[in-house]
Formats: structure tokens, C-alpha cells, sequence
């Protein structure tokens, strides 16, 4: 039968038609969205405290681990410094330390062998000898530092430990900065994924109860179309299938009517009364009700 092909017709579904029922279809999308970028939120705001944390714990455990201190070649100026240097001055035994001038010590006079001691001088046994006066020409002198032999080790040791402790120090910031980039895209993600699926999954409710109101309407009107299957994936199933067997009911009882119309039409004119006003009226019922189902 024609009516059974055609109730296994079915319509694809199109990107344009999604929203048919905006009301209901926008507001459970939205109130699963929203709930969902709550708990997304509560849960990226704990995961990024717990992610600071063992950041900041790492950071500190790097710094309490001292790196080797670079050596350091002497405590004077650095060999070959002197031979520019001003030559300092001379300094003389009669000029005090401080480079000041003094007057020069006079020898004691030296009595002549045989001679007697001056008056009011007592004579002594041992008397000192003669001093004698000694001159320092200026001179100078370098200090040639000596380079430990384990210098360049300990050079390299510490510069090692210091870019280790950037480098690490580096890593765990990028790690930190990973971990808030993946919550936000899984965020977004999350987000797009849920509304999209919950346009789709309220699309599959809305078809169906779109479709059984817009043959109520016709029913209202005096049409009784067909009703045709639903799509693969709808919602409803059962409901929509309890109306499609009321439908039919309805639809058997007009055919019902319309073949008892017929019988009465047909019986009038074979009695001759043809083109009596009631049997004008029957044919009029007759005409609608077979457009109702047509």
C-alpha cells in the first residue's frame, strides 16, 4: 500500500533546522553548560593551587642546594699591575717611615785612642761602636699570584650548578604554565563539546514533539495527513508511536464514515431522490471528508 511505503518515510537531519524549539532546546543546553563551567572552574582553581604549591616547593628545594663558590685569584692587584705603577719613593735611614723628613743623627764623637774622656763624661769600658749610615735605593717588587691547579674544576663546578638551577627553575615554570593552558583548553573543549551535544540531544526530543503538534493542528483543522515514521535516533519513540495508532484510528473512522456517506448517496439516487437537498449536503460531507485524508 501506498500509505505503508510512505510511512517509512524519513528526513535527514539538517544543521539548519537544529533549533526547533528554541526555548526548551537553549535553556537545558545552557544550564548544562553552566553547571559544567562551574565545576571546571572549582576544579581548575584546585589544580592550579596544588600545581603552585609543588612549584614553589620544588623552586625552594633547588635553592637550598648551594652551588660551589667561584674561586677567586688573590686577594692583591693582579699580576703585572706593578710595572705600571709609580716607582715608590726611596727611603733612607734617617727619613722616619711616614716619608717625612728628620733631622739626621749625629755620631758621637769617638775619643782618640790614648786620649782621656771629655770632662763630665764617665768612660766607658764598652762604649758603643761607630754607627754607620745606610741608604736604600728605591726598589721595586712583584707578587705574581699562583693559580691553584684545580681552578678551572672549580670554575666550571660553579657556573654547572648555577645554569642547572636556572634550567630547572625554568622547567618547573613551563610545567606550571602547561598545566593551566591544558585546564583551559579541556575547559573550552568541555564547553563546546556539551553544547553541541546538548543541541543535538534536545534536537531529538523537540523533533518528535514538533511533529505530533503540527499534526494536532492539522487534525484541528479537518486534516488527517499521514504520519510518517520518525528519524533514526529520535526520542520518543513510544509516545510518538501511541499517537501515530491514534491517528489511525481516527483516519479508519472517517473512511468508515465516508464509505457509509457513500452508501446513503448511492441508495438516494437510486431511490430518484438524487437532487434532494440532503443528499447535496451528503456529497458536500462526502468531499471533505475524502480531502481530510487524502
Amino acid at each position: 500500500m501506498t500509505a505503508s511505503k510512505s510511512g517509512d518515510r524519513s528526513y535527514k537531519r539538517s544543521w539548519k533546522n537544529l533549533l526547533i524549539n528554541k526555548r526548551y532546546q537553549l535553556r537545558f543546553t545552557l544550564f548544562m553548560v553552566g553547571l559544567t563551567s562551574l565545576l571546571m572552574a572549582g576544579l581548575g582553581i584546585w589544580v592550579m593551587w596544588v600545581a603552585n604549591e609543588t612549584t614553589e616547593v620544588s623552586m625552594a628545594s633547588v635553592r637550598g642546594e648551594a652551588c660551589p663558590k667561584a674561586p677567586v685569584i688573590g686577594d692583591g692587584a693582579p699580576a703585572g699591575a706593578d710595572e705600571d705603577a709609580p716607582s715608590r719613593p726611596s727611603m733612607k735611614s734617617d727619613e722616619p717611615a711616614d716619608g717625612k723628613p728628620g733631622r739626621s743623627p749625629v755620631p758621637a764623637p769617638v775619643p782618640a785612642p790614648g786620649s782621656a774622656a771629655a770632662p763630665g763624661s764617665a768612660a766607658a769600658p764598652d762604649a758603643e761602636p761607630r754607627h754607620t749610615n745606610v741608604q736604600l735605593d728605591e726598589s721595586s717588587m712583584t707578587l705574581t699570584p699562583t693559580l691553584p691547579p684545580d681552578l678551572t674544576d672549580r670554575f666550571v663546578a660553579h657556573w654547572t650548578c648555577e645554569l642547572r638551577q636556572v634550567g630547572t627553575f625554568d622547567r618547573l615554570e613551563r610545567g606550571r604554565m602547561r598545566i593551566l593552558w591544558a585546564m583551559i583548553a579541556t575547559g573550552v573543549l568541555l564547553v563546546l563539546g556539551l553544547a553541541i551535544y546538548g543541541i543535538k540531544m534536545t534536537h531529538r526530543v523537540a523533533g518528535p514533539l514538533f511533529k505530533v503538534s503540527l499534526y494536532l493542528s492539522k487534525m484541528r483543522e479537518g486534516r488527517f495527513d499521514k504520519v510518517y515514521n520518525l528519524r533514526k535516533g529520535d526520542q520518543l519513540v513510544e509516545f510518538y508511536d501511541h499517537f501515530k495508532l491514534a491517528h489511525g484510528g481516527v483516519v479508519t473512522m472517517q473512511q468508515a464514515d465516508i464509505d457509509r456517506i457513500e452508501a446513503v448517496i448511492a441508495a438516494a439516487e437510486a431511490a430518484g431522490a438524487g437532487e434532494h437537498a440532503a443528499v447535496a449536503e451528503l456529497r458536500e460531507l462526502l468531499a471533505r471528508k475524502e480531502k481530510s485524508i487524502e
